[in-house]
């Protein structure tokens, strides 16, 4: 069959929320702009009819996995995306779809902090950005308004405002209430989370209805995803092309981009030619596309000769611990999160141990609570009274940290295995330093000064994992030497391509990514755009 050709002036690969924004904007001022999508189109309703039929546990399960575009799959041992190696793992997870993540995403939009732009210059690790905060503040600003954040302007998370949240913040459940009180003493204070969900009517999405299943899906569209720019994109003239999977970008001698390669679902090739291209994928995909796009020209890849793409992998690790309150609290109105504490994500031990963020999770995990009860021969009558009764004494507290950028943690491709789609499988090293592990050891002390404090007891602590924040892996940075795009997020070896993804970012402070990946989409259309 003939390939199909299309032309813009700028060519976008990726639907999320850098894609979406970035080809909103770009469309606003009469650019012609194509995005390039690898997943299918989808449906919020038929989402939820999936979730209620599906067996799967995880925030994946519900939506497509297609042979055409796959993307990791922790319940299927036969099919992995990724393989690990090194002391440490951690499940990354992301969809391909129009829309990217954000429809499973929480919504956390915490900004960076000051210094942790600077981590080299301010605490003597890791490396400072190539931009500085009152930079990128503006932006922050504006993406804020874009999404749709709700908040509270005068909580003291560590990030200067200079003008407030367009929304006010998502009222606090009442076991949050309870068990912000409780601490107080302590000098553990607990604060509004700044969310991208609606508590009121906003941009024609309706206010948060509390159904606290805001990952892995919000069943109303009161949250924030990237369909908001998707749509918006195609009102203005962005053509949206889904189940078009990249497979290589094509670049001249001179370095300049001159055509993204790939294949449709129904079997059939495109090539797609711009002026510009824009790679917002995804942490992973990026650098993946960039690494598979090698060629008599680029032996390394694409944007790679800095050696750089694909390494300095960064997730924000983290830490379960449920315990059980001496008296009711009610856990499971509401959204999954209304609270956040700052206190441990700054301060001058950072130097030696990673700081780390702690929110209270409001979802009960109803699967794990009954089988714990199974599991001791339980039946009702019994069984219903023993779910319950834990169910509502239960409270989990949930930690994210920082994680050092290392070039040993990262991917490499694997030509010899491939994917359903044919493209190589990846394998991953990952390793925490003892940066990390002195982390873990704080969070531990903390969670037994809480469970003392409030007279709990712990029920269970779970071991770190991942919370699939892609981080690092094209590095942004002031030379082609030391890392792979500028601080526009332009590449440092092509001159026509922008790399706007969390891969950019060379340090993962202790704020979730997606705000910071919207702020840094907005600033990169100015550069575009020149």
């Amino acid at each position: 069959m003939a390939d199909a050709l299309f032309d813009a002036d700028v060519i976008v690969i990726g639907s999320g929320v850098a894609g979406a924004m970035t080809a909103y904007k770009l469309a606003q001022k009469n650019l012609k702009v194509i995005v390039l999508e690898a997943g299918p189109r989808i449906e919020r309703g038929e989402m939820l009819r999936s979730f209620a039929d599906t067996w799967k546990l995880d925030y994946s399960g519900g939506f497509p996995n297609t042979t055409h575009a796959p993307r990791p799959d922790w319940g299927d041992t036969q099919n992995r995306t990724i393989t690990f190696t090194g002391a440490d793992t951690t499940h990354t997870e992301y969809l391909r779809v129009v829309g990217g993540t954000t429809w499973q995403w929480n919504a956390n939009c915490l900004r960076f902090m000051p210094s942790e732009l600077k981590m080299r210059s301010t605490h003597g690790v890791g490396v400072d950005w190539p931009i500085d905060y009152k930079t990128l503040e503006p932006f922050y600003c504006e993406a804020e308004k874009e999404m749709g954040v709700s908040g509270d302007s005068a909580a003291h998370d560590g990030s200067p405002r200079s003008a407030p949240f367009p929304l006010p913040p998502i009222p606090l459940t009442y076991s949050d209430s309870l068990i912000a009180k409780a601490l107080h003493s302590t000098g553990i204070k607990f604060e509004h989370r700044p969310v991208a969900r609606n508590s009121v009517a906003f941009q024609g999405r309706t206010q948060c209805e509390g159904f606290g299943t805001c990952a892995p899906l919000c069943p109303s569209g009161a949250q924030y995803s990237a369909m908001t720019h998707v749509e918006l994109a195609e009102k203005v003239g962005a053509r949206i092309i889904d189940n078009a999977r990249v497979d290589r970008l094509v670049a001249d001698a001179a370095g300049n981009i001159i055509s993204a390669e790939g294949k449709r679902s129904d079997g059939t090739n495109f090539i797609a030619r711009g002026k510009n291209f824009v790679l917002a994928a995804n942490g992973i995909e990026s650098p993946r596309l960039l690494l598979m796009s090698a060629s008599e020209h680029y032996a390394k890849g694409l944007a790679n000769s800095s050696g750089l793409v694909g390494r300095n992998f960064m997730d924000h690790p983290g830490i379960l611990c449920q315990m059980r309150m001496p008296a009711p609290i009610f856990r499971g109105r509401g959204p999954r999160s209304t609270m956040a504490t700052y206190h441990f994500r700054n301060g001058p031990d950072r130097k030696t141990q990673a700081g780390w963020l702690m929110t209270i999770n409001n979802s009960l995990r109803m699967d794990d609570i009954t089988n714990r009860f199974l599991e001791k021969k339980l039946v009702p009558p019994e069984l219903d009274a023993a779910i319950r009764d834990y169910a509502i004494h239960e409270v989990e507290f949930e930690t994210q940290m920082e994680q050092l950028p290392d070039e040993r943690n990262g991917f490499s491709l694997n030509w010899d295995e491939r994917d359903s789609a044919g493209q190589p499988r990846m394998q991953m090293h990952y390793n925490f330093g003892e940066y990390e592990k002195a982390g873990f050891k704080n969070i531990q002390i903390q969670f037994d000064r809480i469970a003392k404090h409030m007279g709990a007891q712990i029920i269970q602590t779970s071991k770190p994992f991942g919370h699939y924040h892609i981080l690092g892996m094209t590095r942004m940075g002031n030379g082609p030497k030391s890392s792979v795009v500028d601080a526009n997020c332009r590449a440092h070896d092509h001159k026509n391509l922008f790399v706007i993804s969390s891969s950019v970012f060379p340090t993962g402070g202790t704020a979730n990514p997606t705000l910071t990946i919207a702020a840094l989409a907005l600033r990169s259309i100015q550069a575009i755009l020149k």
